[in-house]
């Protein structure tokens, strides 16, 4: 005994709704890859962390201390329907965050930017222009762990300078003994007091898998977004045809 069902009376209703869910396909993805990627501001109401979120709280696990500046230094390109991709990039307004985070996520030579102020100054001698130089404990540091702007350029106006009240500093080796090359600051009794040491630059391990961590986000995600957005755009559009 075989029962034969016949559903050909349903076909024009399923061609109808593959059409309109295929019509809505490229909108929808774009704006669940803008919400995984960005957050709540393409998808009213979204809650999930979103990548740049999850960079941000993850550089926290990885970098030393890392600034605001820092744990919010990524921002990402819009998904458009005609190209259904984002890309995550490091911030460059007011300034670069790529010289700090991109030795951390992809490794490589690393050199802070204060540097070449020291390597480059025409009085500097016996240091290689590749240079890094190590700051020493004899430097006040923030809660980050960084040396201030304001430090950094107090140091480099006492280069050369003549005053014998613990501002005369030089960039070089010292003459006699077996200490490195760097920056010191002549203490008085002619005592030196080593501010930066300065080393060959050396190539970086990575050290935060900012990639791994936002891709971990958007597996998350993305298809929560898309389910949700494919059938709010798919009754939008019913509702526009049939008011």
């Amino acid at each position: 005994m075989a029962i034969k069902l016949d559903i050909k009376s349903q076909l024009p209703q399923a061609t109808k709704w593959t059409n309109q869910h295929t019509k809505q396909l490229p909108f929808s993805i774009a704006q669940a890859i803008n919400a995984s990627v960005q957050g709540s501001k393409f998808i009213a109401g979204s809650k999930q962390k979103s990548a740049l979120n999850r960079l941000a709280g993850s550089s926290r696990r990885y970098l030393d201390r890392p600034k605001p500046q820092t744990q919010k230094g990524f921002r990402a390109t819009i998904a458009r329907k005609a190209t259904l991709s984002s890309t995550i990039l490091t911030k460059d307004k007011p300034y670069s965050r790529e010289r700090y985070l991109g030795g951390n996520i992809f490794g490589g030579d690393r050199q802070q930017k204060y540097d070449a102020l020291f390597v480059k100054h025409p009085t500097a001698t016996n240091i290689p222009g590749n240079s890094r130089l190590v700051p020493t404990r004899a430097l006040k540091r923030d809660r980050y762990g960084n040396i201030s702007k304001t430090t950094i350029n107090k140091i480099i106006t006492a280069v050369g300078s003549t005053n014998t009240s613990g501002n005369n500093v030089f960039i070089g080796k010292p003459q006699g003994g077996n200490r490195p090359a760097g920056v010191y600051r002549r203490e008085r009794g002619n005592k030196l007091s080593a501010l930066f040491i300065a080393q060959s630059t050396t190539s970086y391990s990575p050290i935060f898998p900012a990639k791994k961590e936002a891709e971990a986000a958007i597996q998350k995600t993305f298809g929560l977004y898309l389910r949700r957005q494919l059938q709010v755009n798919v009754n939008k559009e019913i509702k526009r045809k049939n008011p």
